[in-house]
């Protein structure tokens, strides 16, 4: 058996680009149509060609070839075992068969002798009525149905687990242990080495296994046979949801145009609306934005009203406030913050600039926060307030802080009396003297009587 390397002529740690390169140059040099006059050795040297590069481009493979390049090769130092067990290394190379047909030398006629042959030898090593006793499936030919034969060859196979004992391969015989606790040393030291060999057994079937799957022609129609299903899947799927996505469109475009018309109907009865409105009230839909910004400013001013200046306080409804400003801590409050107040007008001059005030007004508000602001208002319209509810507590205390000034002129009477002074008085005499004859005509009335 010649290495894979070699036939390819390329080293042994030759990257993927150089085997590459190296089989198709291979492959066009011992093509069959490129050879007719040595047709039969062209077929055979193209055909070790492919085999070599199959399992040298697979990671795996080669992986594994590489491990056991040796064992392959030089096969004839291993003739020698103990046991009568059979040789499959020279069944890892496509050599071992002559085309896929069920002739004598084909692909299944080959393997399926093979795999045989393996079953055979587990056999002796089978416990008699054990689950395993049972002889492993037939690897079956070109027309085997794949669910009823390849499948379950396969599925089968790939886990397989060897029966052999492998007590010829014991180092020590535990007949010779002196005592019973070298007897349990020995026993473990064959149990090692018989587990050893057994492993390498199973994995020697099972790289068996993989290597004709790869290879068998039944699975790669199955698989081929799968992909177009698969296809054709993918393809009706992909219909169905073209058709329901062009349902769906008509529906949306109906759906679109019904819209535009409500639309159109529900904006000429809005116009209606409005030119009704307009017609007998005066004013039209255009004049809600004022009402809203009138409503807001109403909720703000509720809002104020619902905040307690004095004790820095937000109440929810009406009767909370009411009931918070009959507290005493509320009054308590509210006469501290006058006097506090009244102490600041106190400091401030009057003479002043009176555009200062504004100006230092501005920068304070400037500085404050939005809540501190809104407390500032709350301050100044309660101080509006008390001026207007007590006029003349504001005014004496504006006398207070007004320096004395003497009154240039005498204040006029509030009375005046038009017409002149002695006419005035005339008429006024005369009404006493009628009043003093009636009353003296009176007495004489009474006296005759």
């Amino acid at each position: 058996m010649e290495c894979h390397y070699a036939i390819l002529g390329v080293e042994l740690n030759a990257d993927d680009g150089a085997i590459k390169k190296a089989y198709r140059k291979a492959a066009l040099k011992y093509h069959p149509d490129k050879n007719p006059n040595c047709l039969e050795e062209a077929t055979e040297k193209f055909r070790l060609v492919q085999a070599a590069y199959d399992v040298l481009s697979d990671p795996q493979e080669r992986a594994w070839y590489d491990r056991h390049r040796e064992e392959i090769l030089h096969r004839k130092k291993y003739e020698n075992y103990k046991e009568n067990a059979f040789d499959l290394w020279e069944y890892f190379s496509p050599s071992a068969y002559k085309g896929f047909g069920d002739d004598a030398n084909g692909f299944y006629a080959v393997y399926r002798d093979v795999f045989k042959k393996i079953d055979v030898e587990d056999q002796p090593f089978k416990d008699e009525g054990s689950a395993g006793d049972e002889w492993m499936p037939c690897f079956g030919n070109s027309e085997s149905d794949y669910d009823d034969v390849v499948h379950e060859f396969y599925s089968s196979w790939q886990s397989y687990c060897t029966h052999l004992s492998y007590v010829w391969e014991s180092q020590y015989d535990v007949k010779e242990a002196p005592n019973r606790r070298v007897a349990r040393l020995v026993e473990k030291e064959n149990k090692k080495v018989r587990d050893k060999h057994k492993k390498k057994r199973n994995e020697l079937v099972r790289e068996l296994v993989s290597f004709v799957r790869k290879r068998d022609p039944r699975v790669k129609a199955h698989k081929a046979e799968l992909e177009r299903i698969a296809i054709e899947q993918a393809v009706k799927a992909e219909e169905r949801r073209m058709s329901e996505m062009r349902v769906k469109a008509e529906e949306a475009a109906l759906y679109d145009q019904e819209n535009f018309e409500e639309l159109a109907k529900h904006n000429e009865r809005v116009s209606q609306l409005e030119n009704m409105m307009r017609d007998e009230f005066g004013f039209s839909s255009d004049e809600d934005s004022d009402n809203s910004d009138q409503n807001s400013e109403e909720e703000q001013e509720y809002s104020d009203d619902m905040f307690c200046v004095a004790c820095n306080k937000m109440f929810k409804s009406v009767m909370g406030m009411r009931n918070h400003q009959k507290s005493k801590k509320h009054k308590e409050n509210m006469n501290r913050l006058k006097q506090e107040m009244q102490e600041e007008a106190s400091v401030d001059d009057i003479t002043e600039d009176p555009n200062r005030e504004e100006i230092e007004d501005e920068i304070d508000d400037r500085k404050l926060t939005k809540k501190q602001k809104k407390q500032k208002r709350q301050q100044q319209k309660l101080l509006s307030n008390m001026m207007e509810s007590e006029p003349l507590k504001t005014k004496d205390f504006e006398e207070k802080m007004d320096p004395v000034q003497e009154p240039d002129e005498v204040p006029k009477p509030e009375t005046e009396f038009d017409g002149d002074t002695a006419e005035n008085e005339k008429s006024v005499a005369d009404d006493i003297r009628n009043a003093s004859d009636c009353n003296g005509d009176n007495d004489t009335s009474v006296i005759s009587d």
